[in-house]
């Protein structure tokens, strides 16, 4: 918390990176970009990484190190992602969020990992997981690849996209967040954009859909669908971090999501280990809209009660959590206790000072 101000982060990942995680050579490709991608959205201070710090097997307990210890993030989702075609395990696998969730009890919730394209398979996976782990959404992507070919993993296919939301419902899963807006290495760019979300939306009100890195791309067709669907959420992974070094592109998306109707249904999304959430958090803190965009363009202020929404209140509703109990658990609990015995400290500093140990 900052004072009476919950932080969740709405996306972090355990990513793999490393060579022996490829399943495929274009691999290569997507891990190559990674930490120039990181350096885009990130200062050049100490919330830089180096490409030997970034390009690693991220480890549950180097996340909640940074989260909670170097953060003083309240909750944090770990989205597990079903990139299969290009990482062995997924490139961030299910299995380090439930570890995340061992290691910080009511701190984590956990998105598994699964691609509608593989049909039953998938729908086997998903009620397994829900059974003997308990899962809080389920994360998907909008495309694979193979042998240079692109195939899109379209939501609203009567095939595969609707047995998938079906069986979520039928679990009593309410949370599917699809990756968009950023085609996934070299594939083709259109099946990342918003054409299936329209009549998924619709058939199933019950079921939210998260749009993942909202403000990269397709900004006008997210702000359509969240002034049309009550259903549709901004997730802004790693977009949120246009605060840093855009602000006024930052500016530009969060005006249209917000005179869209999205104040009470945007999240904000570091992305971790991509970017340090604190960094973000503090420049979010600080942002006023552009004079210009309210005066001529009629975009809602960046007022308190849209941050505080932004920042936390909004997914703790979209999951049904008690602000209080959460405030009540992460004032007192171990990670509170060794934050507090810590004070303010440097960030990554505690992945730093393992590879250092190690080296």
């Amino acid at each position: 918390m900052i004072g009476d101000m919950i932080l969740v982060d709405a996306t972090v990942h355990g990513y793999n990176w490393t060579e022996p995680n490829w399943a495929i050579p274009e691999a290569r490709i997507t891990s190559q970009a990674g930490p120039g991608f990181h350096a885009s959205v990130t200062r050049d201070d100490a919330y830089r990484l180096s490409a030997e710090e970034f390009s690693r097997d991220w480890q549950a307990d180097e996340l909640a190190e940074i989260l909670f210890l170097e953060s003083p993030i309240d909750l944090a989702v770990h989205h597990g992602t079903p990139i299969y075609d290009f990482y062995k395990d997924g490139h961030s696998a299910t299995h380090k969020g439930f570890e995340l969730r061992d290691l910080a009890p009511g701190r984590v919730l956990v998105y598994a990992g699964l691609n509608p394209y593989d049909g039953k398979k998938a729908l086997d996976e998903m009620e397994r997981l829900h059974k003997e782990q308990g899962i809080d959404g389920v994360k998907v992507y909008a495309a694979t690849y193979a042998g240079g070919h692109t195939t899109e993993v379209a939501l609203d296919d009567p095939k595969l996209g609707f047995p998938f939301v079906e069986k979520a419902l039928e679990l009593g899963i309410r949370v599917i967040s699809t990756h968009k807006a950023i085609p996934f290495g070299p594939v083709h760019p259109a099946p990342y954009g918003m054409r299936d979300l329209p009549e998924v939306c619709a058939r199933y009100p019950e079921m939210n859909f998260e749009i993942v890195h909202t403000g990269f791309a397709f900004v006008e067709e997210t702000a359509l669908l969240v002034g049309s669907f009550a259903n549709v959420w901004c997730n802004l992974e790693v977009s949120s971090s246009f605060v840093i070094n855009a602000p006024r592109r930052f500016g530009e998306f969060m005006g249209k999501f917000l005179a869209s109707g999205g104040e009470d249904r945007i999240l904000f999304s570091s992305g971790c280990a991509f970017v340090h959430p604190m960094q973000t958090v503090n420049e979010i803190l600080r942002y006023e809209m552009p004079r210009d965009l309210v005066e001529g363009w009629g975009y809602p202020e960046m007022s308190d009660t849209v941050k505080r929404k932004l920042l936390g209140e909004n997914l703790l509703r979209l999951h049904g959590i008690d602000a209080n109990g959460l405030a009540l658990l992460t004032a007192h609990d171990e990670w509170a206790k060794r934050r507090a015995a810590l004070g303010e400290v440097e960030p990554w500093s505690h992945l730093r000072a393992r590879m250092r140990a190690t080296a």
